[in-house]
């Protein structure tokens, strides 16, 4: 109207800061009302950080991991080394072989002279008598006996020796200590006149006069 002066409108900007004020409240609780439950899902390790850190810093969880053990190889197991230990038999002398023994003893046929050698060696006898002369009835003289000097021990052995290869050494008796055996027993002689001639001192062998005997020496 005239007369009248308008007056200019000044705007209002209270209303809109306000607005703006309330609208950044809600989006802050909003946003910790959605985190909250988040972070207390899982555990959070905080740090000591400068306090020039910003606040997202402080809260970003660290997470920890551990790296399974690596498997262990198995163990490896060494045998002892073995030990060989080489015994030496000790060195013995070696034994001839045995062979045939001589046909040959005091003029006596070549069998008679084998068992008397193999007895011999047998029994350690080196006094041995062959052919003789001798009165009345006698093996001697025909090569076919045997007499066999020795001690009462030596000559029971040997009698029972001759006596238990009777066959094999063709032998027809024996006389000793004034007894006589032909494989039956021994039996009692007749006194004839001295220990030499009752067969005391030495060993009869009366043989056969064909034999084949096998004996070594």
């Amino acid at each position: 109207m005239p007369g009248r002066h308008r007056q200019k409108k000044t705007a209002n900007w209270k209303l809109p800061t306000g607005i703006g004020a309330a609208l950044a409240a809600g989006l802050v609780v909003t946003f910790w009302a959605v985190s909250v439950p988040e972070r207390s899902a899982e555990p959070i390790a905080y740090l000591t950080v400068p306090s020039n850190t910003s606040r997202s810093q402080v809260l970003r969880p660290i997470t920890t991991t551990t790296a399974p053990p690596a498997p262990q190889p198995p163990p490896v197991t060494t045998a002892p080394p073995l030990t060989t230990t080489t015994t030496t038999a000790p060195k013995t002398k070696a034994t001839p072989p045995a062979s045939s023994c001589p046909t040959t003893l005091d003029g006596v046929k070549p069998h008679v002279a084998q068992v008397g050698n193999h007895l011999a060696g047998r029994f350690d006898v080196d006094d041995i008598g062959g052919v003789a002369g001798r009165g009345g009835a006698s093996d001697h003289p025909a090569g076919l006996a045997l007499d066999f000097t020795v001690d009462t021990t030596t000559g029971d052995t040997l009698a029972e020796y001759v006596l238990a290869n009777r066959r094999a050494f063709g032998v027809n008796y024996v006389i000793w200590r004034q007894r006589y055996n032909d494989g039956s027993g021994w039996s009692a002689m007749e006194d004839r006149g001295s220990p030499t001639a009752n067969h005391m001192d030495h060993v009869h062998v009366s043989f056969r006069a064909t034999a084949t005997v096998k004996v070594t020496c």
